[in-house]
């Protein structure tokens, strides 16, 4: 089957000075980003799902990727063509569950492209000081790929039983709701422990062997995290790309955040194989292999 691959990607960075900036105008900033870097029109997009964790005012319905659609201006008249816009929430591995639902979407159906993007922002009055990540956006164009070049196998693997290490609830103790997300003290060791799984579930079936992954691309949790991840995972150091002194952990944008300034830094090879590697909630951890 016809690989997906990622034809342009925008970002909303965190910043100090865009403190007042809310979850959408992050993934409305990035996907414009993303928009002007594309060979593709607006009009072109056919899908548009929206993974980002935190929602302004906590809106549940519509969807926020609806509110994103309307102010990038993707087909936002009765006539003519149409873009489904849905949100897919799955906590910091959002973002590659929504590509491998959009590239599914490509591969089946008529659409010539699709986006994935997500914001992040707390935006209550009075945050909860353990509720918040760095303020992020980030955005994905997808289009089928002229080569082999593209998006292989994808992993998720779900542990009930961590469940409890990371939760997140909505309190209505205040008018307006108050986001109030708790981290235990065992949740990296666990997702540090879960890692394997996923990766090798991946990597077999792309039928690829550790040895075989050129790059990975984890989400930014922390320096000490990134340290550990390699004997985790069975890959040497050299090959984890780690922005931490820079780039803080920003939620479900991470991973496309560290892929996007590596590829404005220093971009991979063409037959680069790279492994994103996502955590979330649940406990979950997700494995994508994709070939540049």
């Amino acid at each position: 089957m016809t690989r997906v691959r990622i034809e342009s990607i925008g970002a909303s960075l965190p910043a100090w000075w865009q403190w007042r900036k809310g979850s959408i105008a992050h993934a409305v900033t990035a996907g414009r980003r993303c928009l002007a870097a594309s060979r593709h029109r607006p009009a072109a997009v056919g899908v548009l799902v929206s993974a980002g964790v935190y929602r302004d005012g906590h809106v549940a319905e519509p969807a926020i990727a609806a509110y994103i659609q309307h102010r990038l201006g993707i087909n936002i008249e009765f006539q003519g063509p149409a873009t489904l816009s849905f949100d897919l929430l799955n906590g910091g591995c959002g973002m590659l569950n929504a590509v491998q639902v959009v590239g599914a979407m490509l591969q089946t159906g008529p659409i010539g492209a699709g986006m994935v993007v997500a914001g992040e922002a707390n935006s209550d009055r009075r945050p909860d000081a353990a509720s918040s990540v760095a303020r992020s956006g980030a955005a994905l164009l997808l289009e089928l790929s002229p080569s082999g070049a593209g998006f292989g196998a994808f992993a998720f693997q779900t542990h009930e039983e961590d469940a409890e290490l990371f939760t997140a609830v909505v309190s209505l103790a205040e008018p307006r709701g108050r986001l109030l997300i708790r981290r235990q003290s065992r949740l990296e060791e666990a997702w540090l422990g879960h890692a394997s799984g996923a990766v090798d579930e991946a990597l077999d079936r792309e039928r690829l062997t550790h040895d075989q992954i050129d790059l990975v691309i984890p989400a930014q949790i922390s320096a000490g995290f990134l340290s550990r991840l390699p004997a985790a995972i069975g890959v040497p150091a050299a090959k984890v790309v780690d922005y931490t002194a820079t780039l803080p952990d920003t939620g479900s944008t991470s991973v496309f955040l560290a892929w996007h300034r590596l590829c404005a830094e220093r971009p991979p090879a063409a037959g680069t194989r790279v492994l994103f590697l996502a955590f979330g909630s649940g406990l979950t951890v997700a494995a994508a292999i994709y070939t540049v």
